[in-house]
């Protein structure tokens, strides 16, 4: 097990506006888990992963963030007490449990922040047809790079005729380690 003991676990409101409604947080701890951060990012599809200053960033649903750091986890935008100890439980479960089963998983070193908003427009059918529910593919793109929704959830881009756009962009979504937030 990697990260067993956290040593201290800090819960506050964000200092530049404590009027939210929202907490963050701060556990820090003695061992160094930036060892598992490309599997972790491999597995759980890392928003941003700087390699060089060992950062991984996890964009979760609903507004909230995890950041490992090599002897620290940030966390914002929980909504309560309990809610911040059940993501520090969930993400220290998650490096452990990944970390275990690293000899099983290809490491990633790219971040799904690298993705292109117009390298996806391109391979959209590009019908503005709004069934997405947006006003224009431009903005399906956005949401897309962004995992606010999910591949299928662009009608024609399902039609047999957009088949291989289809392929290439889950292609090069996966490429990127690309989720959409509800999958977590």
């Amino acid at each position: 097990m990697l990260l067993e003991k956290i040593e201290n676990f800090d819960i506050f409101r964000p200092k530049m506006d404590s009027s939210k409604e929202v907490l963050h947080a701060i556990a820090t701890f003695e061992v160094d888990i930036s060892p598992a951060f490309p599997y972790v990012n491999a597995e759980l599809g890392g928003w941003d992963y700087d390699q060089t200053n060992q950062v991984l960033l996890l964009k979760l649903s609903d507004g909230k963030w995890i950041t490992l750091h090599p002897q620290k986890i940030a966390m914002r935008g929980a909504r309560d007490m309990d809610e911040c100890r059940a993501l520090l439980e969930w993400i220290k479960g998650q490096i452990n449990d990944i970390y275990d089963r690293r000899d099983q998983i290809t490491p990633r070193y790219v971040s799904q922040a690298g993705l292109k908003i117009m390298e996806i427009l391109k391979l959209l059918p590009m019908t503005n047809c709004k069934a997405c529910g947006y006003p224009t593919c431009m903005a399906y793109a956005a949401a897309l790079r962004e995992g606010e929704i999910r591949l299928n959830d662009c009608p024609p881009l399902l039609e047999e005729k957009y088949r291989e756009k289809r392929d290439k962009l889950q292609t090069y979504l996966e490429s990127y380690g690309w989720r959409a937030l509800d999958e977590f």
